[in-house]
């Protein structure tokens, strides 16, 4: 899918908050580096250079650019999400026929219409500050992805889509032209 961001926790093996955020990115499945700040000097610049007082703040967790200090474990997951969507999962909601990802209570959609037991994908939209971060292609993959669980075929009007589905073959099976 899209690239995952790297994720640095820095901190000292004998912290029990360090620990406690160890815990909580295991949990997360995702890779993380480890950085411990007391055992190694440059870990510990690294760290530093993060904080304009050039404290040794820990733990700090980065995730790509975003600096997260001490957080909660809801902003860890608020931030965890919002920066890497491919772990969020997709929303059926047959009702009001479209697909939506929840990131941190705004959504990603695509709408649909169905006809000849064929969705027809005719709208994609992610809010607008967070577009540019790979959300749009997850929500197409995903989408294409629960189409194929569910056993539907696709037609793709929006251009959006289109633009993701000719990228790669492996979506030929369930699209129509």
């Amino acid at each position: 899918m899209n690239r995952i961001p790297t994720i640095k926790l820095y901190g000292a093996a004998g912290c029990h908050k360090t620990n406690y955020y160890k815990i909580l990115l295991d949990k997360t499945e995702l890779p993380y580096q480890f950085l411990d700040v007391e055992k190694n000097k440059d870990h510990a610049e690294e760290l530093r250079n993060l904080y304009e007082n050039r404290k040794l703040n820990f733990p700090t967790i980065t995730i790509g650019e975003k600096k997260l200090r001490n957080p909660y474990k809801e902003d860890l997951e608020k931030w965890l999400n919002k920066l890497i969507p491919s772990r969020l999962d997709i929303i059926h909601d047959k009702e009001n026929k479209r697909f939506t990802l929840d990131i941190n209570g705004e959504n990603a959609k695509i709408d649909y219409q169905l006809r000849d037991n064929k969705m027809y994908l005719i709208h994609s939209e992610v809010p607008y500050h967070l577009r540019g971060r790979g959300i749009g292609k997850v929500l197409v993959e995903k989408t294409l992805e629960q189409l194929t669980n569910e056993c539907y075929k696709a037609v793709v009007v929006c251009s959006y889509i289109k633009a993701v589905v000719s990228r790669s073959e492996k979506w030929n099976k369930i699209i129509e032209y």
